[in-house]
């Protein structure tokens, strides 16, 4: 893989590196082997983690529920990929994202979703993940 500084750190500013000619990559303060991808801000962005014979994506999120369903995300994942041509990519998906990740499999973006089983998320108004939760209990609803 070829790791390339694009931009120098500064007191307040990571340093941006491209990896294999796709540059928005900068370090995780805190975190060993993660790395945040920033190439589509301030559309969207994940982390993904890199290890030995594999990378895993996480915290996927397009910013504006309007850009949703519009294919940043897909464009992201898209670049994931040419950074990591030859690596298995997989993802561990809540219920209401699983659709998504199955379309990136299916187009070859991602190698395997790891869990194969029910994982509703942490957004308690979200209907798809939480849908026994009666309407009265719900503050606020996200699409």
């Amino acid at each position: 893989m070829k790791i390339k500084n694009e931009k120098e750190e500064t007191e307040t500013n990571p340093r941006v590196v491209s990896m294999n000619g796709v540059s928005g990559f900068w370090k995780h303060p805190r975190y060993e082997n993660c790395w945040i991808y920033n190439g589509r801000m301030p559309t969207s962005n994940c982390w993904i983690y890199i290890n030995d014979n594999d990378v895993q994506i996480l915290n996927v999120m397009v910013y504006n529920p309007e850009d949703r369903k519009c294919g940043f995300g897909s464009q992201m994942i898209s670049d994931i990929r040419l950074a990591f041509p030859q690596i298995h990519i997989w993802v561990d998906t809540w219920n209401c994202s699983r659709p998504f990740w199955q379309k990136m499999k299916l187009r070859g973006m991602i190698n395997s979703i790891a869990n194969d089983y029910s994982w509703p998320c942490a957004n308690t108004t979200c209907t798809t993940c939480h849908e026994d939760r009666p309407d009265y209990s719900r503050r606020s609803r996200f699409d």
